[in-house]
């Protein structure tokens, strides 16, 4: 029970990262062994579909790079985006590429580990739905908008329920091909939700009861890295006395200096701490902290 295809979103401005998403997009953030991109790609892969394509606007050849343990080059399409276009102008522009058979759509800047994305399409397939969005329940913090529902799930007209898009969803070509009839450019959901529910069929909402994490919010960024468990990448270098405790991951290249202590901390890729303690902190790609205080 294959999809057509996997469309996954790494292209965007990355405002609520800076000032790591200046450095590197969001998606390469890291998770547990892998990084936030290759999790969701992981996920996916499971589907079998029969391509998974991306569009980015940064850095592609590391966004490519990411999905190298989990899918092979020759199945994968990468999309340059000189500038970042929005996920529904996305889906005009890759209106061919999504002509045929169910598509998954999914954003770049989230976890969920408790994902169970058979479930979902199987119900996608069993309504007829149009367009299935997963959802959960409304974080309490940030300024997340609602995504309105009625009592039977449809979304698009508004509805009782104010439920909280987790960034996955599964599309049908009426939708993309409505979305470069009308040209549309705005909102996914503000814009052509509306247009599709009146003209594609059923809109519909599959609820989740999971974990979500929001790897693109700088308040929350450390905490939810840091949920995927402490790692240590084979190859970091650290030094015999160097104290590690609480939770940390510690990347690629890294390099802890003798008597350095690390605690509740994240070391992006090559990043180094020549001295002193960091606590709390995430110090990002290629950085040196020689006083134990990201620069």
């Amino acid at each position: 029970m294959g999809t057509s295809g996997a469309l996954l979103l790494t292209a965007g401005f990355g405002t609520r990262a800076e000032p790591l998403s200046l450095v590197r997009p969001k998606c390469l953030l890291p998770w547990g062994e892998t990084t936030v991109l290759g999790f969701l790609a992981e996920r996916a892969a499971a589907l079998d579909p029969g391509l998974i394509a991306l569009n980015a606007s940064r850095c592609p050849e590391l966004v490519l790079s990411a999905l190298d343990q989990v899918w092979p080059r020759d199945r994968c399409r990468l999309y340059f985006e000189e500038r970042p276009l929005g996920t529904a102008a996305t889906l005009s522009r890759h209106c061919g590429l999504l002509s045929s058979g169910t598509w998954m759509l999914g954003n770049t800047d989230m976890v969920i580990p408790e994902l169970d994305l058979h479930a979902m399409l199987r119900r996608h397939r069993e309504s007829g739905a149009a367009w299935t969005a997963l959802t959960g329940v409304l974080p309490a913090g940030g300024d997340y908008r609602p995504l309105h529902a009625d009592r039977c799930g449809r979304f698009g007209h508004g509805g009782e329920t104010g439920t909280h898009y987790l960034g996955i969803s599964f599309i049908e070509p009426s939708v993309s091909r409505l979305a470069m009839e009308t040209q549309c450019s705005g909102g996914l959901f503000t814009e052509l939700a509306p247009l599709a529910a009146g003209k594609c069929g059923d809109l519909l909402v599959f609820h989740h009861e999971g974990r979500w994490l929001d790897m693109g919010r700088m308040e929350r960024l450390r905490e939810n890295i840091l949920s995927g468990g402490s790692f240590v990448h084979p190859t970091a270098c650290i030094s015999s006395d160097a104290v590690l405790s609480g939770s940390y991951h510690i990347g690629r290249g890294c390099m802890l200096g003798g008597g350095t202590e690390l605690h509740d901390s994240v070391m992006l890729e090559g990043s180094t701490l020549e001295s002193g303690r960091l606590e709390s902190t995430i110090l990002s790609w290629y950085c040196s902290s020689p006083e134990g205080k990201p620069r």
